[in-house]
């Protein structure tokens, strides 16, 4: 079965490169001529137009910084209240909640350039409680006296060169 599959696999290949060679044989006259450029000489280009590219430090300061989005998921079969603190690209901590999270909702809670955060979230309802909690006590807002116990969280690197996705499930 093996081979077959192998034979199969090597007759496709072959048919695809041969049907491609052919066509584009064929369509070559359908493209379009465009006119030639006149080239000026060196005094006649503007100086203005021409972008440097930065060496050294200065070439590292003005890369990107990865994005991290960071999602929450209410798996459980009731509404919870979320809670986030994360380091924002301008460098200051935010702190948001408590939002309520519906049973299967999804939400962006934060984007950031640092793959730590901390997450706090308990069930709305009064009598048997749940939480999802750590040992990091923040406030939710800066006037407020009442802290939160938040875990924190670590995202976990991606292959993608600008962004990762990362998701804080609640059962």
């Amino acid at each position: 079965m093996k081979t077959l599959a192998l034979y199969i696999l090597v007759l496709g290949a072959g048919l695809v490169t041969a049907l491609t060679s052919s066509s584009t044989e064929e369509n070559t006259s359908h493209y379009a001529q465009l006119p030639t450029i006149a080239l000026g000489t060196p005094s006649e280009i503007s100086t203005a137009s021409i972008e440097v590219e930065p060496i050294g430090h200065a070439k590292e300061s003005l890369r990107y910084k990865k994005q991290y989005h960071i999602y929450y998921e209410n798996r459980s079969t009731e509404a919870i209240e979320v809670a986030i603190r994360y380091k924002a690209y301008n460098g200051e901590w935010n702190t948001t909640g408590l939002l309520t999270l519906s049973p299967g909702e999804k939400k962006l809670m934060g984007l950031s350039d640092q793959k730590t955060y901390y997450s706090y979230a308990e069930t709305k309802r009064r009598w048997k409680k749940k939480t999802w909690r750590g040992a990091h006590k923040f406030a939710l807002t800066e006037d407020s006296a009442n802290k939160k116990a938040f875990k924190k969280q670590e995202i976990w690197e991606c292959y993608d060169s600008r962004m990762c996705n990362t998701f804080a499930v609640f059962k």
